[in-house]
């Protein structure tokens, strides 16, 4: 339990950093007028609802989006606001549609990405490595960085992967292929 209280912790302080930036890119982003180029980018993120590839080469969820009972202990309930993708040790995170860099920081020792696709925000937390940085413009599977791999955790490589639009928290499994 203490274990799990200590993660739920470092998670709530990564979901805390990334509302207040996506927050703040919103609000910005809703003073300005997008641009034509940002217009295209952003419908067609969401024409590809259902069809956008998933942000690992190989993987499978293993924490699912929303409120949830932990899978061990029946009174821990966990509340994700993305999904947790396992992947194998030194995978890449990739982007999973054209867009521009808007923030990369580092939270709990590890690195997050943010990047924005017109009205869209696709984050990418955990990792270990950046091959982006700030205003790079990334296209579809580009890599973004290397997954952590926690020596911890029996070497558990998990990517936390997000998607907003605007300020507003989506599920990333009805958006990713199936």
């Amino acid at each position: 339990t203490k274990q799990i209280n200590q993660k739920q912790k470092k998670v709530n302080e990564l979901n805390r950093k990334i509302d207040e930036i996506v927050r703040k890119e919103a609000e910005k982003a809703s003073k300005t007028t997008m641009t034509k180029e940002q217009k295209l980018i952003a419908g067609g993120f969401e024409a590809n609802k259902g069809r956008l590839p998933w942000p690992v080469a190989q993987g499978m969820i293993s924490g699912h989006f929303g409120k949830q009972q932990h899978p061990v202990y029946a009174q821990v309930i966990l509340d994700n606001k993305g999904i947790y993708i396992q992947t194998v040790a030194t995978s890449q995170a990739r982007a999973v549609y054209k867009g521009e860099v808007t923030t990369c920081f580092m939270v709990n020792g590890t690195y997050a990405v943010i990047i924005q696709h017109g009205n869209y925000r696709t984050v990418y937390s955990n990792l270990s490595r950046l091959q982006v940085k700030q205003g790079d413009k990334v296209e579809t599977k580009q890599l973004i960085g290397t997954i952590f791999t926690d020596p911890e955790q029996d070497q558990k490589t998990e990517l936390y992967f997000q998607i907003y639009k605007d300020r507003n928290i989506l599920n990333p499994e009805l958006w990713i292929a199936k």
